[in-house]
């Protein structure tokens, strides 16, 4: 080892380059290794970056799905709120435009029901489908009972008539009505001898007897009591699908939110904790 550095003592200049090529050499490495860490660190940016990318790429997903599928129950459950209301209103007023009216909404229904059938859960669309059938059930009730209560009120408003031949007369035929062993020709000509009664609401109530506004009515409480627990079966649904009883939480799956949490700095807000 002595006589190598006594060699070098006496040969400065290869002492010298030799010196020279170490620091060179050097210095290589160590850009070879700060390179080596940079481009590390670059992959694991554009790791987090992706993966950033793809968190609010699933957040805003589900918050459009969420959105869609809230704005789509609550218009179908209107729409069969709308059935009801133009349904009992064909049976207190039947006219032409209580007529378009029931029949627009139970259209505009179907299609309600048609929209979420793309975006609600299977088991929040087999509640929806029972809500429907429910209210197509009241809206046809409604429909094909409206013409029999509309003819039986004509013939009860001629009974308070202020003339009292028609009064009498309407009186006559309103207890036929009632009566289960009158026959249907004593009934037709108990009506038809009624003063301002329409034959085509005479022939209605003489066909129907049976259909009596007490029958009606405990027919339709019976549909509107259905109505009503499949309505709310569909709600309850509906709210657990939309987490309602939940406090609002990231839609980033859990084991995500952890992972991001650990690669994202935090860095003091100006004037929060932390800042000077």
């Amino acid at each position: 080892m002595g006589g190598l550095w006594k060699y070098f003592e006496e040969n400065n200049e290869i002492f010298a380059a030799l010196v020279a090529v170490l620091a060179i050499g050097g210095g290589l490495v160590g850009s070879i290794i700060g390179a080596k860490i940079q481009a590390n660190g670059g992959r694991d940016q554009a790791a987090a970056a992706r993966e950033a990318a793809e968190i609010a790429a699933e957040a805003q997903r589900v918050a459009a799905l969420w959105t869609v599928r809230q704005v789509q129950v609550a218009e179908f459950i209107r729409s069969v709120r709308e059935v009801v209301w133009t349904s009992n209103r064909l049976v207190q007023a039947l006219d032409p435009d209580s007529l378009t009216q029931a029949e627009t909404a139970r259209q505009a229904m179907g299609l309600r029901v048609a929209e979420i059938e793309l975006v609600v859960p299977l088991s929040v669309l087999a509640k929806a489908y029972g809500t429907y059938a429910s209210a197509v059930e009241y809206w046809e009730l409604a429909w094909g009972k409206a013409p029999v209560v509309s003819a039986e009120r004509a013939l009860h408003r001629l009974v308070r008539s202020s003339d009292l031949e028609t009064a009498s007369a309407a009186v006559a035929a309103a207890r036929l009505l009632l009566d289960d062993d009158a026959s249907g020709t004593d009934l037709w000509s108990a009506l038809a001898a009624v003063p301002g009664l329409p034959s085509e609401q005479v022939t209605l109530l003489t066909e129907r007897r049976g259909d009596t506004g007490h029958s009606i009515a405990r027919q339709r409480q019976e549909a509107t009591r259905l109505l009503d627990e499949r309505t709310t079966e569909l709600v309850e649904a509906a709210r657990e699908m939309l987490k309602s009883e939940d406090d609002v939480a990231s839609a980033v799956p859990q084991q995500r939110r952890r992972w991001w949490r650990r690669a994202t700095p935090v860095t003091p807000a100006a004037g929060g904790v932390g800042s000077a």
